[in-house]
């Protein structure tokens, strides 16, 4: 048996079960089948997480969290559509070279659906709270604050983001995707204001 640090054997148990996923489905990633492509016996799987959902979140968090990350790795200050688009552009060039991870939350979501509610609504809050984080952040880069409730910003940012990336998957098409993310930059950017900008005061 393989000597790893308790993060190093997590996170090959979490990539071992992205890969089973993608290739099997959720059905067929069995907690055998996992530890099999991650060259492990089934103990090293109870060592690190209690039940199969506990590796399922795992999987969800890491996809949300590398893709969060590949959006606003290049992004810098300037206006908030370019900060946007460049995020929005850096999420879709994450997804061209990859469609695996998205492949993969897709299963996991459709089994929840079906066999547990409680566990893709979780799964959409997660998505969720990364949209509130990168709307946040986006907005420090511009130097705005949003005009409506970030959580309600981040709802309709989170489903915008859903229906983009099932439109690429279904058409590959990186141009009206590109197209698309520019409209979405355009109109999101809409919902905010410069940070000094004050509120008008009531007229007497």
């Amino acid at each position: 048996m393989r000597r790893l640090a308790y993060a190093d054997r997590r996170a090959e148990l979490v990539d071992a079960a992205i890969r089973v996923i993608a290739r099997e489905g959720l059905a067929g990633a069995s907690t055998r089948a996992i530890v099999a492509e991650a060259d492990m016996p089934l103990g090293a799987f109870h060592y690190v997480f209690g039940t199969r959902d506990e590796l399922v979140t795992a999987v969800i968090d890491q996809i949300t969290e590398q893709e969060r990350l590949a959006a606003w790795i290049d992004a810098g200050p300037t206006d908030l559509e370019d900060v946007l688009v460049r995020g929005l552009e850096g999420y879709l060039r994450l997804l061209e070279s990859d469609p695996t991870r998205e492949l993969v939350l897709l299963d996991v979501a459709a089994h929840a659906v079906r066999h547990d509610p409680d566990a893709v609504q979780r799964q959409w809050a997660t998505y969720r709270a990364g949209a509130e984080s990168s709307l946040r952040y986006a907005a420090e880069l511009a130097d705005v604050r949003w005009t409506a409730p970030l959580d309600e910003i981040a709802w309709s940012f989170a489903s915008a983001l859903d229906g983009l990336t099932l439109t690429w998957l279904t058409g590959r098409d990186g141009e009206a995707a590109r197209r698309h993310i520019r409209f979405l930059a355009r109109s999101f950017a809409a919902l905010a204001i410069p940070r000094s900008a004050q509120e008008a005061p009531d007229a007497h």
